[in-house]
């Protein structure tokens, strides 16, 4: 006789799954409770919201206790599951023609016609279809085994051979969020599915891996939410010898101390309590592996503070890291990626804490501290890892390469010109692509207190100043006037630099316009004038800063103003190339009535 077997009116064993009314559970604990008569059954829901207690997952409302005798759901064999979602009517004309055997009854007609010579025609196109499917999804329907029954072994082979028999083509399938309790009943139903490529486990109770089971032709395996700790699923993988992909998320992993099959191109570790990549260390011997998913995790260092040998380093084969809604909270962390993950191309970083801090002090950027926008965010991670390819699933472009670079540089040098000379190694040091990115672009121009500012000073065509243009934004509003500077690439085009202004100024895009007022002067004489503009060769002009721009009686000099329009071409469209500072003036426009 087998044992595990799940069935409802069964005696009931630490371990076995059961359902009430249904909701999954697993049997933790049976015997009295201090205070009360009788037995109990002390059972931890897969849905921890729905007890009152701590059951064995540490979460304080996982556990109930409930009677022996409460009617539980019955659970299903393999084959009742699968003819139930895909052949509905399967198991009701089974039963009529039952019954028609013990009670030989009249056939019903309609039109001359035998209804139920028509139900088993249904039948018999129903069972032909279950021959062709090859994706089956058969999660949350009770499927405790081959058969839901104890059963002989002889029993469980016959409904090995039927299996084959009724479904021999499929690839995939999906037995999450059911009542398997053990990796025999689990081989059982795989074994006479000869093609069987994908399977989904999660949501289960699994024990250990029995001796002697080998799953040969499965390639991709889902273990997620099954409480599995590391050392199980690295023992469960080891029976999986084509194995290529393996989830095993959700399952309060904190470690992978033990190795796991070096088969593996992806492994997604998401949602578990991993704190470090050192946690992680023995996974760097896996040669083969493409793609590492660390998402939703409580990662925040990249060497534990207890950690023996943090020196490690992953297969330059892993060239797909996902570290996403983590803790990550430090330049530094993403500095050191390059070294643990050294063919690292494509990384998802976004939801870390590190996100939300100012981009730089108030006192290098002029700018009240508020936290990074999305752009900031991706530049300056672009910046600091040379060999990505791929951000957040943002393919990089060249052009986002040099303005990323760029931006961080300026950074780098706005930090320096507010910091005396003796403290440059110290401001250098978290910026390890300093050096390098100076050969490329030339050095920061670093303006110091004791050095000329300004369009004074000397401009290397190949420096960084010569790429970027300080401009001074300003803004007329209310009887006041504000006026903020950022350095911005030459390369941004002008959707870039409104973004910019809109959250500087705390405007929104359609409302406003970009001037630039340039030191240009531009003759304007009377014929050029419209009447209506009612010109006075006796009023002399005025500049912003007051100065008169009359130079005779026949023609006005004004300053030349060109609007930024809206366009894709670079802002150094405009701007002439030894342009180090510009003045641009924001125009509020008032918005056209509904």
């Amino acid at each position: 006789m087998t044992s595990g077997r799940n069935t409802a009116g069964s005696h009931p064993w630490v371990n076995q799954r059961r359902s009430y009314d249904g909701n999954l559970c697993t049997i933790r604990y049976v015997g009295k409770v201090e205070g009360t008569s009788g037995e109990w059954l002390g059972v931890e829901w897969d849905d921890p919201s729905r007890g009152k207690h701590s059951g064995s997952r540490n979460h304080p409302t996982a556990g109930s206790f409930v009677r022996p005798s409460r009617p539980a759901d019955s659970p299903r064999s393999f084959l009742e599951a699968l003819r139930e979602k895909y052949a509905s009517d399967y198991e009701q004309t089974r039963a009529r023609q039952a019954r028609a055997d013990a009670e030989p009854e009249k056939p019903i007609k309609f039109n001359s016609k035998i209804a139920e010579e028509v139900g088993f025609d249904k039948i018999r196109k129903q069972l032909a279809e279950l021959e062709e499917l090859k994706i089956v999804l058969l999660d949350g329907l009770r499927v405790a085994g081959v058969l839901a029954q104890e059963a002989s072994r002889e029993q469980i082979e016959e409904a090995r051979r039927e299996i084959e028999r009724t479904c021999p083509k499929i690839v995939e399938l999906d037995l999450s969020v059911n009542m398997l309790t053990t990796w025999r009943d689990v081989a059982d139903i795989c074994e006479p599915l000869k093609r069987l490529k994908l399977l989904r486990l999660s949501g289960n109770r699994l024990g250990s891996v029995e001796e002697g089971l080998r799953f040969d032709r499965v390639e991709e395996l889902h273990l997620d939410d099954t409480l599995l700790p590391w050392e199980q699923v690295s023992m469960v993988a080891a029976q999986f010898p084509s194995l290529t992909w393996l989830s095993a998320s959700g399952n309060q992993i904190s470690v992978a101390l033990t190795p796991v099959s070096n088969t593996l191109t992806t492994l997604v570790l998401e949602n578990n309590d991993i704190g470090s990549l050192s946690s992680i260390r023995a996974l760097s011997s896996l040669q083969n592996l493409k793609h590492l998913s660390l998402r939703g995790n409580f990662i925040d260092a990249i060497s534990a503070a207890d950690a023996e040998g943090s020196s490690f380093q992953f297969s330059k084969s892993l060239r797909s890291v996902d570290l996403s809604r983590n803790k990550i909270n430090s330049w530094s962390f993403i500095n050191r990626l390059p070294e643990v993950f050294p063919g690292l191309q494509n990384l998802r970083v976004s939801g870390n804490p590190l996100y939300n801090q100012a981009v730089a002090p108030s006192s290098i950027t002029g700018i009240t501290e508020k936290p990074m926008t999305v752009d900031e965010a991706y530049m300056l991670t672009l910046a600091r890892v040379a060999t990505l390819q791929v951000l957040n699933y943002s393919t990089i472009s060249e052009k986002d390469r040099s303005n990323a670079e760029l931006y961080y540089l300026s950074l780098i040098g706005k930090e320096l010109s507010v910091s005396p000379e003796t403290a440059e190694p110290d401001i250098l040091k978290p910026h390890p692509r300093y050096g390098e990115l100076c050969k490329i672009y030339g050095e920061p121009l670093i303006q110091r207190v004791s050095k000329a500012t300004g369009s004074d000073a000397a401009v290397n065509p190949r420096s960084v100043a010569a790429r970027l243009v300080r401009v001074l934004f300003r803004l007329n509003q209310d009887n006041a006037q504000t006026v903020k500077v950022k350095d911005i690439p030459r390369s941004y085009d002008t959707y870039q630099v409104k973004s910019i202004v809109s959250r500087l100024f705390g405007i929104t895009p359609f409302e406003f316009r970009l001037i630039w007022e340039t030191d240009e002067l531009d003759p304007v004489s009377k014929e050029n004038m419209d009447i209506e503009d009612e010109w006075d060769s006796e009023v002399e002009e005025e500049d912003a800063s007051g100065e008169q721009l009359n130079s005779g009686d026949e023609a006005k000099f004004v300053k030349r103003e060109v609007e930024l329009v809206d366009t894709t071409k670079d802002i150094g469209f405009w701007f002439q190339p030894d342009l180090i500072e510009a003045r641009v003036r924001i125009e509020i426009q008032s918005l056209p009535s509904a």
